[in-house]
């Protein structure tokens, strides 16, 4: 067996990636092909630049044009005595697999708590930090509001969030207001039917890890933390770097969290922190995140290493290659800090040619990213 090959119980059983046609799924496919796995994608047709049906390690095709024809097209693949393994892009098809778990089962290795509709429920905002709170993590304060509700006992400034993340409203609806006056302005303009308002948290930096648990949090195995060279005050940062992680008391925290909710799957957890470096917890992505490829260059190969530790019920002899490293998200990083004069362009094209790692850009599989920049100029010329 070559060195960067699956093992032979791996590449005995089916891989699928059911997603719609995003770079997280590009990502996830990237991962599994370049250990020598050809996996089956059932994709939603959204009808926008296509990305997926570009990448090189996709090994059979099947387009649907909604999530129930995507879930009958899983069911057809299922087989008890082999079960395939699912991967996840998006909460949309996570809470899907989800909410028909006793379908599933049995038929399949895929992203689960043990119980039909229990991810989803713990997919709610305020249900995941609730429990957060009782495994010992500190949150903010919040409440759970309909637009038009202001605030009982939260001070300001405040953030809004959809109490979801498969809600119309999930990017839109997100802002900070510093006064009730705002608030309520923006109220008029939202789509979320629930959000949750929470007592805006200054941040130093945003942390977050991404790993994997096996049965039911039995064993989780986190091997970096990530953090950002450059933040906005509201999302999430688009250059970052990667540590090797190790923190008992953190970890402590994590994994009884985990067990209570029964989890097993590949996951992201997120935390803001604070000024005095202390941490508040945000939420759990109980999926593949984003910028999942990343950690394959630091030698730990999520999708595939879940696959593995879930047969062999172990991750005896699993290390990182890599101490340090970096990843940029290129497109979102240029338009919200070059494009908006935060940072100068020279600096920027620094930073993204001495970056390890990239969202769209690959080396090995450099057809997703050409198809996406060429969608953006064509959209630009029908402009």
């Amino acid at each position: 067996m070559k060195k960067n090959e699956a093992i032979p119980e791996v590449k005995r059983h089916r891989h699928i990636v059911l997603c719609g046609d995003n770079i997280n799924a590009v990502s996830i496919l990237r991962s599994l092909g370049e250990v020598g796995l050809r996996p089956t994608v059932i994709m939603i047709d959204e009808g926008h630049v296509p990305l997926v049906s570009k990448c090189r390690y996709v090994g059979e095709l099947i387009q649907t044009k909604s999530f129930d024809g995507s879930l009958h097209e899983l069911l057809r693949l299922a087989n008890p005595q082999c079960p395939p393994f699912v991967y996840t892009s998006d909460d949309n098809h996570q809470s899907l697999l989800d909410r028909h778990y006793d379908e599933l089962k049995g038929g399949f290795h895929f992203f689960n708590a043990g119980q039909q509709g229990r991810v989803t429920y713990f997919m709610d905002k305020n249900n995941i930090c609730q429990a957060a709170k009782e495994c010992g993590f500190a949150i903010a304060d919040s409440e759970v509001l309909v637009p038009g509700q202001m605030p009982s006992h939260i001070h300001y400034p405040v953030i809004t969030k959809t109490l979801n993340p498969y809600e119309e409203g999930w990017k839109r609806d997100v802002g900070i207001y510093h006064d009730p006056e705002s608030l309520a302005k923006a109220y008029t303009q939202m789509v979320s039917k629930t959000l949750l308002v929470q007592e805006y948290v200054e941040k130093k930096n945003e942390l977050s890890m991404q790993g994997f648990s096996i049965d039911g949090g039995r064993i989780v195995y986190l091997p970096f933390k990530r953090q950002y060279f450059r933040l906005t005050d509201s999302a999430y940062g688009s250059y970052c770097y990667y540590r090797t992680y190790q923190d008992e008391e953190l970890d402590a925290k994590i994994v009884r969290l985990l067990q209570m909710i029964g989890f097993s799957g590949n996951f992201e957890i997120e935390f803001l922190e604070k000024k005095d470096g202390s941490l508040v917890f945000l939420e759990i992505n109980f999926r593949h995140a984003l910028s999942n490829y990343a950690s394959t260059i630091g030698g730990i190969n999520l999708p595939y290493e879940w696959a593995k530790a879930t047969l062999l019920h172990t991750v005896d002899g699993l290390h990182p290659t890599r101490d340090y490293f970096t990843a940029i998200n290129e497109y979102k990083d240029f338009n919200t800090f070059v494009k908006t004069g935060k940072v100068g362009l020279f600096k920027w094209l620094k930073d993204l040619l001495t970056a390890d790692s990239y969202y769209l850009w690959n080396k090995h599989d450099p057809k997703p990213f050409f198809s996406f920049y060429l969608g953006k100029l064509k959209h630009k010329g029908r402009k």
